[in-house]
């Protein structure tokens, strides 16, 4: 009998440990964290940033991180203005140069971008991201054999890096070769399914070759990733719009605008499918709509006009046309436009003053020459050769990921 109470006892301190034990567990798990957009965590640190800022002015990794946010954000100047003043608290430091290159690239400032990204070279940042800037400024310079091989440097650090392949694609595709740039794509796709940058790319490509069903497949890809970026959706109705899908191009378009219905200027590709349709009441509704909410857009104007000298409305077309050359006085394709509505209204008046011609400015072609280096000068005229591809591209911005250390050329001079 003792022995069947001591079993039961036993048993009972058991179970009473084991709940214990559970509900210890239970109460140490940490509760998951809420999901956060990218905004409001954008908003949170550059809240914690400027509160550091506020009470230690001097330091410069500070504004190093909040440049890093302002570029995130998309505000360059902001940006530029934080890793300037990080530059001058803590100068030749390698990733602050590569974060103003990054910057510089994004406002165009091609030539600044080269001489911070090569100073950050020689200052050993040695990550494939550095090399695949230097790869994509060297191809703006049209100088592809240098291109190509700083994108190999980065593949050696880095052998499945999917931005690699999608560089190469974009210096297939400005060479010319849009088959090699399609295969390059769809490896950076395959490799790296989150770059987004490629889902535009991509589909400008195969559109340009026709392949418009390829190009669709490749945009819906895009959107199972992003589905909330309105840009994809404008793509998509653009490709919708080529094939004369007008109906579902519209519909990608208003999923556009609902998405973000800040960028009144999306109402643009509604009001050209009214007008591809004649339209021409509805098409300037929308029209209007964006010149009221944006007065500074370049060409909507012209747009309005082009509707109104196809409904024979010449007087009221001459109006818009002579706004848009006032903004826009060297707009080649507006001026010719006015011409054209002037010379009808003076063959269908013959009271009143004769209208006079315009002279049509002559395009001038625009030397650039690329900053000097140890080893070469590359000097481009833009437009001297003939385009053989219309698939060029843009290249977004990678952002860096690790240190690795190589060989770098010493003979390279810093400025102190």
């Amino acid at each position: 009998m003792r022995k069947l109470y001591s079993c039961i006892y036993l048993l009972l301190v058991s179970i009473i440990l084991l709940s214990c034990g559970q509900d210890t567990r239970v109460r140490s798990k940490i509760p998951p964290v809420p999901f956060q957009t990218d905004s409001i965590q954008n908003a949170s640190a550059l809240e914690a940033l400027m509160g550091a800022i506020r009470s230690n002015p001097s330091v410069a990794e500070n504004y190093y991180k909040r440049a890093v946010v302002f570029h995130r954000m998309g505000e360059l100047k902001r940006a530029l203005d934080d890793i300037n003043r990080a530059d001058k608290l803590k100068q030749n430091t390698g990733k602050y140069m590569y974060l103003k290159a990054l910057i510089l690239r994004d406002q165009g400032a091609i030539s600044d971008a080269f001489r911070a990204a090569q100073t950050a070279e020689i200052l050993n940042i040695e990550t494939p991201e550095l090399y695949l800037l230097l790869g994509d400024l060297y191809q703006r310079e049209k100088d592809y054999l240098m291109s190509k091989r700083y994108i190999a440097k980065a593949l050696e650090i880095s052998p499945k890096e999917g931005e690699a392949f999608y560089y190469l694609g974009t210096l297939a595709a400005r060479r010319g070769d849009t088959a090699t740039a399609i295969v390059q794509m769809n490896q950076a796709i395959r490799l790296k399914p989150s770059l987004q940058v490629a889902y535009f790319t991509l589909p400008h490509i195969l559109s340009n070759r026709n392949l418009y069903d390829s190009a669709l497949v490749i945009n819906r890809k895009g959107l199972k990733y992003f589905p909330k970026n309105p840009d994809l959706y404008v793509a998509r109705g653009q490709i919708f719009s080529k094939i004369n899908g007008l109906d579902s191009a519209m519909k990608s378009f208003e999923k556009a605008f609902n998405l973000d219905e800040e960028r009144v200027e999306l109402l643009t590709n509604s009001a050209e499918i009214y007008r591809k349709r004649k339209y021409y009441t509805k098409a300037l509704q929308y029209y209007q709509k964006v010149l009221d909410a944006k007065p500074e857009l370049k060409r909507i104007r012209y747009s309005m006009a082009l509707i109104y000298e196809e409904m024979k409305a010449f007087t009221k077309a001459e109006e818009y046309l002579k706004e848009e050359v006032k903004e826009n006085p060297d707009d080649t394709e507006v001026i010719m436009a006015l011409n054209r509505v002037a010379s009808r209204l003076n063959s269908l008046s013959n009271i009143g003053p004769v209208r006079e011609m315009l002279p049509v400015p002559v395009p001038t072609k625009r030397k650039i020459t690329s900053p000097s280096n140890s080893r070469r000068k590359v000097s481009v005229v833009q437009d001297e050769q003939p385009k053989r591809d219309t698939a060029r591209v843009r290249v977004q911005i990678i952002a860096p990921k690790r240190r690795i250390n190589l060989n770098i050329d010493s003979t390279r001079r810093l400025k102190f």
